[in-house]
């Protein structure tokens, strides 16, 4: 990002339409990964985009998420068919 922006807040991403290298919408921005640097301060590293209703996402959609089998079972079927995860470098709001 260059340093004359100011940063983007979380609120600011959420929701938005996520775009693919020929400009065509490709779903919403559901979830945002991060990593912390050697400073200690948060970092983005990829948005993880859905194409589906990114409200009904619970946690689930993430592949370490534990929990009753049968909900594990559902969300790898339901939730995270229409999951699309872009590093942050190729991430196109």
């Amino acid at each position: 990002m260059p340093a004359d922006r100011p940063p983007l807040r979380a609120g600011g991403i959420l929701g938005r339409p996520v775009h693919d290298h020929d400009g065509r919408v490709i779903g919403r921005v559901a979830d945002i990964e991060t990593r912390r640097d050697d400073a200690g301060r948060e970092r983005v590293t990829a948005l993880v985009v859905t194409a589906g209703r990114w409200g009904r996402l619970l946690g689930y959609e993430r592949r370490e998420a534990g929990g009753p089998w049968l909900l594990q079972q559902l969300a790898r079927v339901v939730l995270r068919r229409h999951l699309t995860r872009v590093p942050w470098p190729d991430v196109r709001l």
